[in-house]
């Protein structure tokens, strides 16, 4: 490995990135939508929701709202107030209940995020006038924790697709142009080896994951923890190897740039749909967990939202950790192939 034939062609991609017109407007979208909901809340009702109850009646609570309604609510018990007020502040649950007495109740929500306010505060009235078997008499005390602004909560989601798009749809539609442009043979035909230029690829689109990020999360005014922030930039970088590895992937079996622009985007869509409604029901959920979105976008709505510490999202680092090594093996496998075609 020579650092200045890697450097060389990393400073060479990422200029060529920077002048592309294309890929300029594919990410001041996502940046731009980051900050417009920094001002504006569009409430949204989700369909699932993460209850836990405690104190007297937890045991007929928590049956009633399994029986009630199995597919929208997930219900948790909890030995004490404490504990169950400390699991909403870190978002492990979105509403705990506590019947203070005579059909009475008490609840704490999830403010954190603006958007699902609504519906939460909606659905623990419904479902609490239900199990009391009243009609119109409020019998829940609200209390809301974790207030926080739409712009906050949602950026996850905009840092999630922006990763995505940048690597799977960008960098595979330039790899394959220079492809097609014969630009990649005279890089192959320089003393640079077949794992420099790959290596110098991946770092390219890898640093305009995190320099497009960065920028998110400065106009955002993002404040963090130390742990939060040091889990923050794991989980963005491994996260940028991934989707760059895909993107390099793709547009290494692409014959043509406009090839591999339609492949990414039918891979684009399957990608980032199922991750991020994950919440929406179980089959959604499970069918998140076998794609990295999945873990990139919870790990930092953990960070951003609650900041946690890098035990409570060591699982996700530790999910990514295996899709970067595997995609980024796939990748190498695959570029050594198309060179063997080639020839």
């Amino acid at each position: 490995m020579d650092l200045r034939r890697i450097r060389a062609i990393v400073h060479k991609d990422f200029i060529e990135a920077l002048r592309n017109k294309t890929i300029l407007i594919a990410v001041f979208l996502p940046l731009a939508a980051s900050l417009f909901l920094a001002v504006i809340d569009q409430p949204e009702k989700p369909m699932y929701f993460r209850v836990g109850v405690t104190g007297r009646e937890s045991n007929q609570l928590e049956a009633f709202f399994q029986a009630t309604a199995p597919d929208t609510v997930d219900v948790s018990l909890y030995p004490n107030l404490t504990e169950g007020k400390l699991a909403v502040t870190q978002g492990q649950i979105d509403v705990l209940i506590i019947p203070t007495g005579r059909g009475q109740f008490t609840a704490y929500l999830d403010g954190s995020n603006p958007a699902t306010y609504l519906a939460l505060k909606d659905m623990v009235e419904t479902m609490l006038l239900a199990y009391t078997g009243r009609t119109m008499e409020p019998i829940v005390d609200l209390i809301v924790l974790n207030q926080g602004q739409a712009s906050a909560s949602l950026l996850p989601l905009w840092l999630t697709i922006t990763a995505v798009m940048i690597g799977v749809m960008i960098l595979s539609g330039s790899f394959a142009e220079e492809k097609e442009r014969g630009t990649l043979d005279n890089i192959r035909i320089s003393p640079a080896t077949d794992g420099e230029i790959l290596l110098s690829k991946g770092i390219s689109g890898t640093l305009l994951v995190m320099l497009i990020s960065l920028v998110m999360l400065v106009l955002n005014r993002v404040e963090l923890s130390f742990q939060a922030a040091v889990g923050c930039g794991l989980l963005l970088i491994l996260g940028a190897i991934s989707f760059t590895a895909i993107g390099l992937l793709i547009g290494l079996f692409a014959k043509t740039q406009s090839a591999a622009r339609a492949i990414s985007t039918i891979v684009y869509f399957p990608l980032i749909f199922p991750a991020l409604a994950a919440d929406l029901s179980t089959i959604t959920r499970n069918l998140a967990t076998v794609l990295p979105t999945f873990y990139l976008y919870r790990g930092l709505r953990e960070t951003l939202q609650y900041q946690a510490q890098l035990g409570a999202i060591r699982s996700d680092i530790f999910s990514l950790a295996v899709f970067t090594i595997f995609l980024a093996g796939a990748t190498f496998l695959g570029y050594r192939r198309s060179l063997h075609l080639d020839n």
